[in-house]
């Protein structure tokens, strides 16, 4: 195509050689070059935890693409825009596999961590727009060099239509005498997105675990939560309170070894059915171990604060670690 370029070059006047060279360029090239980020978060170790791509400025690309990209990772891909909120420091998006979330606390904690790493922010907290509008997202550095980031979510919202323990453990491929609901019940709780929150007997039980996905997804649907979360306080690590595993509803996965939005959600229930014990006004922290069933094990952060015994406010989080970077190529939807 250069005899093009060249005959073009010289018939075109001065004023639009540079929009042609531009043009030609575009052709040459029809991709967009992204910016990733690759990171771990919630792991106990550098190399466990949930994985999190980071897509740094995405304006540019479509919701289509957007999907894309979540697909081509296979995993929760975060994309960092321009706020539309001038009270917002960052904008985000959140994407698994096969749809977009409202919410994505791990891939939050990414953002956060890379965000402060690259010194683009300075001061905490940061407020972050997303499809549930503006959250606060506190972070402070810690005694080993990494960053704490607690992300902000919302009072607790409590579902009356939920399964029974026989539908659930159906699904689970369980005793229906595992699922312990004589004091706590199976509900689906939200403190940004729905979990349906499943108490069992002990670890054991948490661990052989082995769902029947389609009838699992099925009762999501019919109840409207996003997936579930199986948990215990008779945990086999010492130093967590409860350990969980998250199933979430057609993502692209079958399960998550770290899902902060479902923890969130445990630590309310944890605290509104007083299943740790009675607790006075003001904050209550909660430690979440899950992943160890996929060999990823992690812990998150929670916190509750109540007032007369009601849930006034909740945040989780915890740590991420940098894996690496990558410029990935991607098409441009202006060169399709």
């Amino acid at each position: 195509m250069s005899w093009l370029f060249d005959l073009l070059m010289f018939f075109t006047g001065r004023h639009l050689r540079k929009a042609t060279v531009a043009a030609f360029k575009a052709l040459e090239d029809p991709y967009m070059r992204l910016d990733v980020t690759h990171t771990l978060v919630f792991g106990i170790s550098e190399t466990t935890g949930n994985p999190a791509p980071v897509v740094f400025n995405a304006d540019d690309l479509t919701t289509l693409q957007m999907q894309a990209i979540a697909a081509h990772f296979g995993q929760e891909t975060v994309f960092v825009l321009k706020p539309i909120n001038s009270a917002a420091h960052i904008r985000l998006r959140y994407f698994v596999p096969h749809h977009e979330m409202e919410m994505c606390v791990h891939a939050t904690v990414a953002t956060i961590t890379v965000l402060v790493r690259q010194r683009v922010l300075d001061k905490s907290p940061a407020y972050v727009e997303t499809t549930l509008g503006i959250i606060a997202v506190h972070w402070q550095p810690t005694r080993d060099e990494q960053i704490l980031v607690m992300v902000e979510q919302f009072p607790p919202k409590w579902s009356s239509q939920n399964p029974d323990k026989e539908q659930v453990a159906a699904a689970l491929r369980i005793s229906s005498e595992a699922v312990v609901d004589s004091m706590n019940p199976v509900q689906s709780v939200s403190t940004s997105r729905f979990k349906l929150i499943i108490p069992l007997k002990d670890w054991n039980d948490l661990d052989r675990l082995q769902p029947d996905f389609e009838r699992l997804w099925a009762i999501c649907d019919a109840f409207n939560t996003t997936g579930f979360y199986p948990f215990t306080v008779k945990t086999l690590d010492p130093s967590v309170q409860v350990e969980a595993r998250q199933f979430p509803k057609r993502a692209g996965y079958d399960e998550d070894p770290a899902t902060g939005v479902a923890a969130s959600a445990l630590s309310a229930y944890l605290t509104k059915y007083k299943v740790l014990g009675p607790s006075s006004d003001g904050w209550h922290s909660v430690v979440v171990g899950q992943g160890r069933a996929m060999k990823s094990p992690s812990t998150i952060n929670t916190e509750v604060f109540t007032k007369n015994d009601d849930i006034i406010l909740t945040r989780v989080g915890g740590t991420a670690n940098i894996k690496g970077n990558e410029i990935l190529d991607f098409p441009d939807s202006k060169s399709e």
